[in-house]
């Protein structure tokens, strides 16, 4: 029992063994070859080519159904403006004679008496507006008048001293005058009424005959009186 045991075993080791070894090769040599790689690259190439021509004849064939569209619409618009055209005589005539019916005379209107819209049309008013005025005569002059033109900016022309002008504006600012202050003009009226207070007999004062003087004989009034010198 033991020897089956042990044969199992080392079998099982064995195939492990072979199957890593196996598997080592399979991943260090198994690659396409050359021609494998040419094939897989032509298979790519031409699935890209069926893609590329789908999409062509997909876009063709939808140029197709709105060209088809377009022709239909004009052709349909063409059939409407021939139906709205007025057939020629010589159609008509024949279409009569083919019904074996001669063809009816065109009614004609004659219009009878006054014209209705005579009033609505318009009237020629050019005689109404105002007359040119001739000017023959200024044409006709001996003495041609002459026009005086100034003469325009040159280019040769010297330009202003701008700093003159700068330095003038300055000064003709700064220059301020001085106005000396003038006393107000006094009141004619006040002043007229206190000199006729000023000269009324009330305001003047009484002369007294009694009063003297209180000085000596031989005393100087301005004895007390400082001199200027002092």
């Amino acid at each position: 029992m033991s020897e089956l045991w042990d044969t199992l075993t080392t079998g099982l080791i064995a195939s492990l063994v072979f199957i890593a070894v196996s598997y080592f090769f399979w991943k260090r040599y198994d690659r396409p070859t050359p021609l494998m790689i040419e094939r897989q690259e032509e298979k790519a190439r031409l699935k890209e080519e069926q893609q590329t021509w789908r999409e062509v004849e997909a876009r063709m064939r939808a140029e197709n159904e709105e060209a088809e569209h377009k022709a239909a619409y004009e052709r349909r618009k063409a059939e409407e403006r021939s139906r709205s055209l007025v057939p020629e005589a010589t159609q008509v005539s024949d279409a009569w004679k083919s019904l074996g019916v001669s063809a009816p005379e065109s009614a004609t209107f004659e219009a009878k008496g006054d014209d209705a819209n005579a009033g609505l049309r318009p009237v020629d008013q050019t005689a109404m507006s105002e007359e040119v005025a001739s000017d023959d005569d200024v044409l006709n002059a001996a003495d041609l008048v002459q026009v005086r033109q100034d003469k325009g900016v040159q280019s040769g022309a010297e330009e202003p001293d701008w700093e003159l002008i700068e330095k003038l504006d300055e000064i003709a600012k700064k220059d301020e005058i001085v106005v000396p202050d003038v006393p107000e003009a006094p009141d004619l009226d006040a002043v007229v009424a206190e000199k006729n207070t000023l000269d009324s007999p009330q305001n003047q004062p009484e002369n007294n005959p009694g009063t003297t003087w209180g000085l000596s004989e031989g005393e100087d009034v301005w004895t007390d009186a400082p001199s200027e010198e002092e």
